[in-house]
């Protein structure tokens, strides 16, 4: 059903799931504006990472924080286990994540079904005791770090395997401070901090404009740091899945016809 009334969206999520987004976007009447504020680099330490991939058969958890998370790895892991090793569990961080995994045939034995951040897996029943539990994060280069400072403190043995790094992008943003300029963008999707933080930078040029423009984000520490950063409209979507943002993005859209 096509109810975005040609809602203009700028969607700033990475590939592939922002293009997936985009996608979903136009098919339901909107109108999209791409603008990727994260690229995606393979980690610096290549080797290392996929020396921690063939011994990830002596770990009791593998937690894996991100779709991209998923993305980067799955063919490492592919390569060193072409059975995924029988006794290790794996965790996903939210849905989108467990889809991911499922994708890549890699069993999911623990994600968050509503709350997808790392407060709603710390409150899944596995990650309460973990004394002398070996657990691995599948993760970027740095965030999560309240994820895993609390996983230690739980008695984890936390091993990070960094499958990839966020860097700022090195793009021409003058197409994107135009249609700020001229008030053309409706609403701007952000799923995190890092996002929220480079959209500032790299548009900083049309920062009067920009800070004007309902923002949606996907948790409450999200929303706090969107307030210090003097966003002005903030809204809040349920979690980071394609079915929230829509449905965020629909209600709006409901709104600004009235």
């Amino acid at each position: 059903m096509q109810n975005l009334n040609n809602l203009t969206v700028m969607v700033t999520r990475p590939k592939p799931q922002g293009e997936i987004l985009s996608d979903q976007i136009r098919a339901a009447g909107g109108r999209v504006v791409y603008f990727p504020t994260i690229e995606i680099k393979p980690p610096e330490d290549l080797a290392m990472f996929k020396q921690q991939i063939e011994q990830l058969n002596q770990y009791d958890w593998v937690i894996f924080i991100s779709p991209q998370a998923v993305y980067q790895s799955a063919p490492t892991i592919k390569k060193c286990w072409p059975q995924f090793p029988a006794g290790v569990k794996v965790a996903a961080l939210g849905g989108g994540t467990a889809d991911a995994l499922r994708q890549a045939t890699i069993p999911v034995d623990a994600s968050p079904v509503d709350d997808w951040s790392s407060e709603g897996l710390l409150e899944e029943e596995a990650f309460q005791q973990l004394a002398h539990k070996k657990v691995a994060l599948i993760c970027g280069e740095s965030g999560r770090e309240f994820l895993a400072a609390t996983l230690t403190v739980r008695g984890a043995q936390l091993t990070n395997m960094i499958a990839y790094q966020r860097c700022l992008p090195k793009v021409d943003v003058s197409e994107y401070v135009h249609l700020l300029k001229a008030h053309e963008i409706d609403i701007i999707l952000c799923t995190s901090g890092e996002i929220l933080y480079n959209l500032k930078i790299l548009l900083e040029a049309a920062w009067t404009d920009l800070k004007n423009v309902s923002i949606v984000v996907i948790s409450e520490r999200m929303q706090m740091l969107a307030k210090q950063l003097e966003f002005e409209t903030i809204l809040l979507a349920k979690n980071a899945s394609h079915v929230a943002m829509l449905s965020i993005l629909k209600d709006f859209a409901c709104q600004k016809k009235k």
